[in-house]
């Protein structure tokens, strides 16, 4: 199938969708919207996942972790740890956390925050809350397994949509199929936007090359560090348009991208977008994604993956539509002569990184 965009997780845009709408919104000088100015790139004092700005750790236990990061980089490249964290995914759900998304456009910081849920099979829930000034924003997407459910609220604004899941998916390989096209594993969820946080890290070990990893202690408790640049496969998706004037990657673009990971449960707690400041030097966040308070094989019944739609509003079944989109997709991938790729946006939002 045909890709309508860069080959970016879908999971990335939902998780990206409520910060990127006020951003915008503020940027385009909506009478009262107030946007932060950039400040540290740290957290609360409460988060119990890593920062960029650890505490000073104990001579002791700094000499040993030192000896042991030398040991594990020694047998253990960086791309290893990316897919032993997504592995052990399968192992830990159902799990739940406090999500927080922070994104810095244009000298400007905003803040989203959330919880999110996955369970077995296609079940998971994401909230996110946002206020720029006076504009409160929203998304909601619960899948019940069966049904994908779509909720954004921007101001008074809302729109409410949900997707049948197997027609989908069976419509997706169908099309896959016929085209005599090869597919990564769980491919077609992933780009239904159904993946969670398992896509999102097979979509980073799609499109990023991973070069770098150390080990930092972080509030006593021992951390995997890897970072990456884009591959040449990803690169190739940009068009001439998409290239800056003065070279390099579209302002809308990160660079590199830095995934912390929890030395003993494998569980990526933050993930933070990096894009080169003027001076092609220093690295600055532009997109960060933490998960907080995680708790691992959580008790969580199948109402914790129910939908219910704010009062008076109509939900959409855009089903018919999402399929329409995917064969015409693949009818134009062919005119143009291109393999067969994704599906259209899962989300009804913004594209990150997107103009």
């Amino acid at each position: 199938m045909a890709t309508l965009r860069n080959p970016l997780s879908a999971r990335f845009e939902q998780l990206m969708a409520v910060a990127l709408i006020a951003a915008l919104l503020a940027l385009g000088a909506t009478p009262g919207l107030e946007a932060q100015e950039p400040s540290a790139d740290s957290v609360s004092k409460n988060a119990t996942g890593p920062t960029d700005s650890p505490k000073a750790a104990d001579p002791a236990k700094s000499s040993k972790t030192s000896e042991a990061s030398k040991t594990t980089r020694r047998r253990q490249r960086p791309i290893d740890v990316l897919r032993e964290a997504r592995a052990k995914i399968q192992k830990l759900v159902p799990f739940q956390a406090e999500i927080v998304e922070t994104i810095v456009v244009r000298g400007k910081r905003f803040r989203a925050s959330g919880k999110y849920l996955q369970g077995p099979g296609h079940k998971l829930r994401l909230e996110f809350d946002l206020k720029v000034g006076r504009t409160k924003g929203s998304l909601i997407q619960v899948c019940d397994g069966t049904t994908l459910f779509t909720q954004q609220k921007i101001g008074l604004v809302v729109q409410a949509t949900r997707r049948n899941v197997p027609r989908i998916l069976k419509e997706m390989k169908t099309i896959a199929a016929k085209a005599g096209s090869r597919t990564r594993p769980a491919q077609f969820e992933a780009d239904l936007g159904l993946g969670g946080l398992e896509a999102l890290l097979g979509s980073l070990e799609d499109s990023m090359s991973f070069t770098q990893l150390r080990e930092q202690t972080f509030q006593d408790r021992p951390f995997i560090i890897i970072e990456g640049g884009w591959n040449a496969t990803f690169l190739e998706t940009l068009t001439d348009d998409d290239q800056p004037a003065g070279g390099g990657l579209p302002e809308y673009v990160p660079d590199r991208v830095r995934v912390y990971i929890d030395k003993q449960t494998r569980f990526a707690h933050r993930i933070v977008y990096l894009k080169k400041n003027d001076t092609r030097q220093a690295l600055r966040p532009m997109v960060s994604l933490e998960f907080r308070n995680v708790q691992l094989n959580a008790p969580l019944n199948d109402a914790a993956f129910g939908f219910r739609p704010d009062a008076g509003i109509r939900v959409q079944d855009v089903t018919d539509d999402y399929i329409r989109q995917i064969r015409q997709a693949q009818s134009d991938g062919q005119t143009r002569g291109q393999a067969p790729g994704g599906a259209p946006g899962g989300s009804p939002a913004p594209q990150p990184p997107s103009r």
